[in-house]
């Protein structure tokens, strides 16, 4: 399988190069450094906590709750009101909820909508109100005028306007903001050489590396006892109780606060 990677790589060089690979899983780090390589890429991100990428994502991610509530109404002025008090209960429903949660106050964001269609159609478009939209006082149905007709392309004037359902999203913020990114760091990150003989494991070991073969005193850092900023050359192997990564022979390893960002040759 490396021929025709290889191959690839030859005609589309200038294309993979500008890449990054992002490598998670428990045995990713063991090949990012090969595979980078393989495709031409120079610049690989292992998340600090990547063997358990997928539960510390749960973790960081919004809460979203919602509910909805059957409707058949015609929407009109006389309607729009009841409509508007019954999203009301709904949202308050919706924040106590999220309160339960532990979302209240400012990191509670809501989103209220309706499902609408023409009468006589069977085809209802949930709709959430833009300011822009009508009078800008959840003007439910110019909004739902405005994305019928971006849907369909023409309105049908003569028919009245059913409200199907009632529905209310409500999001639990958990982060405004994950600060600067990681990119952003590197640039303002003053970079050290790790003290090889103070961090590395006492215990050195043989690993065999493409194009150098083997190296019989690779030495090991535990992910844990390095400090932002250290740079560790490889050949070296970074791991902690879930994860092992592999720095090839050439490349750099720089632990930033999150990510540990290796640079190939």
């Amino acid at each position: 399988m490396c021929r025709p990677i290889r191959a690839l790589t030859e005609a589309r060089g200038h294309a993979t190069s500008e890449h990054v690979l992002a490598s998670f899983g428990g045995a990713g780090g063991q090949h990012a450094c090969e595979i980078a390589s393989l495709l031409g890429i120079k610049t690989i991100l292992i998340h600090r906590y990547s063997s358990i990428l997928s539960a510390y994502g749960l973790a960081l991610a919004d809460r979203a709750y919602e509910l909805q509530e059957p409707s058949s109404a015609f929407y009109s002025a006389t309607t729009r009101q009841t409509l508007t008090q019954r999203l009301d209960k709904v949202t308050e429903d919706v924040k106590t909820e999220l309160k339960r949660q532990g979302f209240e106050g400012d990191r509670v964001h809501v989103e209220r909508m309706l499902n609408m269609r023409f009468d006589g159609t069977d085809t209802a478009l949930m709709v959430l109100p833009n300011p822009g939209d009508g009078d800008g006082a959840e003007d439910f149905e110019a909004a739902f005028k405005r994305v019928y007709k971006s849907e369909f392309g023409f309105l049908l004037e003569t028919k009245s306007i059913i409200v199907d359902d009632i529905k209310v999203r409500g999001i639990g913020k958990t982060f405004d903001t994950l600060g600067e990114s990681v990119y952003e760091e590197v640039k303002g990150l003053a970079q050290r050489p790790v003290d090889v003989q103070a961090k590395a494991d006492g215990t050195r070991r043989s690993v065999y590396f493409d194009r150098v073969g083997r190296v019989d005193d690779t030495p090991v850092f535990l992910l844990d006892g390095l400090e932002v900023g250290e740079v560790v050359e490889g050949p070296a192997m970074v791991i902690d109780d879930t994860q092992t990564i592999v720095v090839v022979p050439g490349a750099k390893a720089l632990l930033t606060s999150k990510h540990l960002y290796i640079t190939l040759e």
